[in-house]
């Protein structure tokens, strides 16, 4: 079961959504496929009992997104969730270098104004394939994600070739996360997504970073087993 801090201020956030959308409350609980006094108890901020699935279903159902933070100690929580992401990062550019690709971390890059950085940028010179990788410990803002990882697709090759002198025959793309329940559950959940956007898998992933032929998109889930292997 979900508890928030400020449930109040949940249930009038929904409530300025669906007026400014001019939308009824029926309309909102038949997209979140909730009741209509169910919906309506989530705008009066009567939030017990609510899973946090139903919560991200009206929030999908006004056009936003769900958000859940996690405070532990004064900061531990993030100091935690940093190493989550250093470890994968690790375990990637291990498989990575044993199949012979070259590495450059957090490559930062500058187009027109628009900046970013690269989680991993991997190239291997015998194909020329550039491999762009972001890394997620965890999934949050699924929209957020693809976009960011298509902006990058466009921009990045460009700025590889001027400033690495690797001109890419090919392009590819993945997200790596932890194969936790929470993210393989997000994963089925958002199986159309995933599908549209990123539709390898780890296996074909690990397969094709061994040998890589042309371009993919994908998701490789990394275990605690295989994060724990050196």
């Amino acid at each position: 079961m979900l508890q928030l801090v400020n449930e109040s201020r949940v249930g009038r956030v929904f409530r300025a959504i669906r007026l400014h959308q001019r939308l009824s409350q029926q309309t909102v609980a038949d997209k979140a496929r909730i009741s209509q006094s169910v919906y309506s108890r989530a705008e009066r901020g009567e939030l017990a009992g609510m899973t946090i699935g139903s919560l991200e279903r009206i929030a999908t159902a006004l056009g936003g997104s769900l958000f859940v933070d996690i405070r532990y100690r004064g900061g531990i929580a993030d100091r935690l969730v940093d190493a989550a992401h250093a470890a994968l990062v690790d375990r990637v550019v291990r498989v990575l270098r044993r199949s012979g690709w070259l590495i450059e971390l957090e490559f930062g890059f500058t187009v027109f104004g628009d900046r970013g950085s690269v989680d991993i940028l991997a190239w291997h010179a015998a194909t020329h394939t550039l491999l762009i990788v972001e890394v997620k410990s965890r999934f949050t803002d699924l929209q957020a994600m693809l976009l960011s990882l298509a902006r990058k697709f466009r921009l990045v090759p460009n700025v590889a070739r001027t400033e690495l002198g690797w001109d890419a025959a090919a392009v590819a793309r993945i997200v790596v996360a932890s194969g936790t329940y929470e993210n393989r559950s997000i994963l089925a959940r958002h199986a159309a997504i995933f599908d549209a956007a990123l539709p390898e898998r780890s296996l074909g992933i690990r397969r094709w970073i061994r040998a890589p032929s042309g371009s993919i998109a994908g998701v490789w889930l990394v275990s605690k087993e295989a994060l724990s292997h050196r």
